[in-house]
């Protein structure tokens, strides 16, 4: 399966390796509903972004998508980046449906929902291997962070309260971020508020020591790399 880009940011040393956008989840509020089309550009090789991350003064690989997972040559970019170039690899973010291969340091995992119904509702996808997998890479000795999105009245307090909870249960130091909805084309919620965003930090920090968030507005979404360094990057493949 081709790679679709590879972007690199000189101040972190920092490379990100994007898949082709596809999701083993179909979230009704995803923010890639945002987004502009593909590029069209052609794709990359595994054996392309290898030779692209060799050229590169590296400290990190990140690997994105869609779900990074769904790539089978993920394994060989990652043991590449880790053993050859002696990279910290993570995964940018995923589902946590699939296990990481070998040779990933870390990985960001979006826990949509703790409650099953709730996240087959939002996903299609039941939320059963997920939490088991998380539990799994964290046992592994994969430096896991959480995230999840607050969506009024859908995914309110009560559910971050519970994720939290399950997070602490494995580990309290574990960092867990809560992102504001911003509505999408399709989906019925309301953005979420800046206090409601603060309220459910509060409530997730009653369990975890490292809870962050951000309340984003569309305007924010779409100029990210204008308004925050660790976003900004140049295209390199």
């Amino acid at each position: 399966m081709p790679f679709s880009k590879v972007t690199y940011s000189h101040r972190f040393k920092r490379a990100n390796v994007y898949g082709d956008y596809r999701c083993n989840f179909h979230c009704r509020g995803c923010s890639y509903k945002l987004k502009p089309p593909a590029s069209g550009q052609p794709p990359l090789s595994a054996e392309q972004v290898k030779e692209t991350l060799a050229g590169l003064e590296l400290e990190r690989v990140h690997f994105l998508g869609g779900e990074p997972t769904l790539n089978p040559d993920l394994a060989e970019v990652a043991r590449f980046a880790h053993q050859d170039l002696g990279a910290y690899t993570k995964l940018g973010h995923s589902t946590g449906y699939n296990l990481p291969p070998a040779h990933i340091d870390a990985a960001s995992v979006s826990l949509k929902a703790f409650d099953e119904a709730l996240h087959r509702d939002y996903t299609g996808v039941s939320n059963a291997a997920v939490l088991a997998n998380f539990e799994a890479m964290y046992r592994r000795g994969i430096r896991v962070d959480a995230s999840s999105v607050l969506i009024p009245d859908y995914v309110g307090l009560d559910e971050i309260e519970r994720i939290a909870r399950f997070v602490a249960a494995l580990d309290p130091e574990i960092p867990y971020h809560i992102t504001g909805y911003v509505p999408v084309p399709g989906a019925p919620w309301r953005g979420a508020t800046r206090e409601e965003v603060e309220e459910a930090a509060e409530v997730a920090g009653r369990y975890l020591a490292h809870v962050t968030f951000s309340a984003l507005t569309a305007d924010d979404f779409f100029h990210l790399r204008e308004r925050d360094v660790r976003y900004q990057s140049v295209r390199v493949a």
